[in-house]
C-alpha cells in the first residue's frame, strides 16, 4: 500500500496544504509549530477507528477535513475524514479503512529504553485489529521487543521451528547490530538471565547498555520488524512488506555522523516500504534524493510547500549552511553577537576610525573559526585605513 497524496484542511494550525507523496522516502521539515507532526498524524488517522484524541481543527475553521489517494493491490482508493472537534479529550469518533491500519506503523518520539529482566519468555501472539487500529494514533511501543528477540534466538537452534520468513527476519535482526559501526555484533543470548548480549571494541556489554543514539536506531528498525511479524497472520519477509512507516523527529539522539546515514539504513532494510519522516536535521537533508523533501514554511497566516531545487543529485552538493537558509527556512547562521561585531566592524571602517577598528578586529580574531578566511579580509580592510590615516 502507497500513500499517493494528502489534502488537509482546517487542522491545528494548517488552513489548507495539498501533497503529493515519493513512493518509497517523504522527509518533511520546517520550523517548530508548522505542522509536521500533524501531517503524520493525519496520515496515521486516516485509517484509524475510534475516539478523535490528537486531531483538533484549526480555531479559524469550523471543520477539520483530510482527503487522502491511496494504491492497494493495483487499484487506487480515496479516503476522507471530516470533524468539527476542538476540545481535548473525548473529542468525536472516527471510522475509516481500519482494516488496512496493519500496514501503518507510527513510530513516536519515545524511543529510548533501559535494561529490564525478563524472567521468562512468552509466546508469539497477533494483535488484534482493535490494537492495531488505536497504535495508528497512539504510535507502536517497544517493551516486548527483548522477549521476541531471545525468543527467536532460542528457536532458531531447532530446525523447522521457525518459518522460513521468521528465520530470515532473525538473521537480519542479528545484521542490525552491525548496520551502524562493524565493530558492534551480536554475540549471545545468556542462558541464565536471558539478556541479549552485544560485542563491542570495549568487550562484550548489554544490549540495553547501548548509547542513546544507537538504541534510537536500533528502537526503529527493531520495532518494524517486530510490528510486521505479529501483524499478520502468516509472517513475512520484512524486505517485502509494503506498508507506511510514520516517523517523528527522525534524528533523535543521532550524532550528525549518523544522521547521514539513517536514510540509507531504512531504505535499505525495508526497500518496499513508504516513509514519512520528520525531522530538524540538515545532515538528513543533505543526503536525501530528488523529489524526497517536503519543505513546509508559513506563508502570511498559511502553512505552504516551499518551492525548492530538484536537481539530478539532490542538495548532496550544498553546504549545510545553504540547506538551513534555502531550505529550512532560517533567516541567518551566525550568532546575533557576531553579526553585530561585523556591522559595526564595518562601520568603523567605513569612518576611517583605525584605533576602534583594531579593537573590533582582535575581538572578531577570537570569535572566527581558525581558518575562517574572513580573517584576512578584515585585516586586509583594517590595513586599508590604517595607511589612510598614516597618510
Amino acid at each position: 500500500m502507497k500513500l499517493n497524496n494528502i489534502l488537509i484542511t482546517g487542522v491545528a494550525g494548517i488552513n489548507n496544504i495539498s501533497i503529493n507523496f515519493n513512493p518509497q522516502m517523504n522527509i518533511i521539515c520546517g520550523p517548530n509549530g508548522i505542522g509536521k507532526t500533524t501531517i503524520l498524524e493525519s496520515i496515521g488517522h486516516l485509517f484509524f477507528r475510534g475516539p478523535n484524541r490528537v486531531l483538533k481543527r484549526s480555531a479559524n475553521s469550523s471543520y477539520g477535513l483530510i482527503n487522502g489517494e491511496f494504491s492497494i493491490n493495483n487499484s487506487r482508493e480515496k479516503i476522507e475524514i471530516k470533524f468539527k472537534d476542538f476540545k481535548g479529550i473525548d473529542s468525536g469518533y472516527i471510522e475509516n479503512y481500519s482494516e488496512l491500519a496493519k500496514f501503518i506503523i507510527s513510530l513516536k518520539i519515545s524511543r529510548y529504553f533501559e535494561y529490564r529482566e525478563l524472567d521468562s519468555i512468552s509466546k508469539d501472539y497477533f494483535k488484534n485489529p482493535e490494537q492495531i487500529s488505536e497504535e495508528a494514533s497512539s504510535g507502536v511501543k517497544f517493551f516486548n521487543v527483548k522477549n521476541w528477540i531471545v525468543r527467536r534466538f532460542i528457536f532458531s537452534a531447532h530446525e523447522n521451528a521457525l518459518t522460513p520468513s521468521q528465520a530470515q527476519n532473525f538473521e537480519i535482526v542479528k545484521k542490525c547490530f552491525s548496520i551502524i559501526n562493524n565493530d558492534f555484533s551480536f554475540s549471545r543470548i545468556d542462558a541464565l538471565t536471558n539478556d541479549i548480549m552485544i560485542n563491542t571494541p570495549n568487550g562484550e556489554i548489554y544490549f540495553e547498555y547501548l548509547s542513546a543514539g544507537y538504541k534510537s536506531i536500533l528502537s526503529i528498525l527493531f520495532s518494524v520488524i517486530n510490528e510486521v511479524e505479529h501483524r499478520f497472520d502468516t509472517s513475512i519477509v520484512v524486505e517485502e512488506f509494503e506498508g507506511i512507516i510514520l516517523i517523528d523527529e527522525l534524528e533523535l539522539h543521532l550524532h550528525p555522523n549518523w544522521q547521514e546515514k539513517i536514510v540509507k539504513i531504512l531504505i535499505e532494510t525495508f526497500p518496499k516500504a513508504q516513509f514519512f519522516v520528520t525531522t530538524h536535521s540538515p545532515h538528513i537533508i543533505q543526503n536525501a534524493l530528488p523529489n524526497q523533501i517536503i519543505a513546509l514554511e508559513l506563508r502570511g497566516k498559511d502553512v505552504v510547500q516551499r518551492e525548492i531545487p530538484n536537481t539530478e543529485y539532490g542538495f548532496q552538493g550544498w553546504t549545510i549552511e545553504e540547506i538551513l537558509t534555502d531550505i529550512m527556512g532560517m533567516k541567518d547562521t551566525q550568532t546575533t553577537l557576531f553579526n553585530n561585531k561585523i556591522k559595526a566592524f564595518q562601520n568603523l571602517i567605513q569612518k576611517e576610525d583605525y584605533q576602534e577598528a583594531l579593537i573590533l578586529y582582535n575581538e572578531l580574531n577570537i570569535l572566527l573559526h581558525p581558518h575562517n578566511e574572513l580573517r584576512e579580509l578584515f585585516k586586509f580592510q583594517l590595513i586599508s585605513i590604517k595607511d589612510k590615516n598614516n597618510d
